[in-house]
């Protein structure tokens, strides 16, 4: 797996970018763009619209991804994943649904119900993938979806009627791909 500092090293080949069904699509390789991103707290959890945010305090991060959405999708006006918060925190929205696969601290595949509040307090480490650029309310966006989340034990981890641990469905690779 690919961590997010490596991407700028790597030989990006823009000419794979290219419209599909009227949407430009991100591939890195012979695969999506995913890489992994710095590990963060979910203040807040999963929303009602499926995603959630992860504080990200590494200040060479947040340029990174800044730089990273000014390449990828350079059309204005532009509303970025990358939110400041009050208190003067990033934070990183990202999408969920029920293809994101989801590991324990002991990276055991499990299969939480995906609702309000799910990561709540949480420290997360994910996988992402930035599948395609969108156009809505006449402003420009990156869609943006947790590949796989790894949660971490804390004070306020989620109840067992919320976690249930599963026998692990075969991943594409096999495996949890945290680095």
């Amino acid at each position: 797996m690919v961590f997010w500092n490596e991407i700028d090293r790597m030989l990006i080949d823009w000419t794979q970018f290219g419209k599909e069904e009227g949407r430009w699509k991100y591939k890195l390789g012979n695969g999506p763009l995913r890489f992994q991103v710095p590990r963060g707290k979910c203040t807040w959890g999963v929303s009602a619209y499926k995603s959630f945010q992860v504080e990200i305090s590494d200040p060479k991060f947040v340029q990174w991804w800044k730089d990273l959405e000014s390449q990828v999708c350079p059309q204005g006006p532009f509303n970025s994943n990358l939110k400041l918060d009050k208190d003067g925190t990033y934070s990183l929205r990202l999408k969920i649904d029920d293809a994101t696969y989801i590991f324990d601290k002991n990276s055991k595949q499990v299969t939480p119900v995906i609702e309000e509040g799910l990561f709540k307090g949480q420290d997360l480490s994910c996988l992402i993938d930035i599948e395609s650029n969108y156009f809505f309310k006449d402003t420009w966006g990156l869609t943006v979806r947790a590949y796989q989340v790894k949660t971490y034990e804390n004070a306020e981890a989620p109840s067992e009627q919320t976690l249930i641990v599963d026998e692990p469905t075969p991943l594409a690779k096999g495996v949890c791909a945290f680095l």
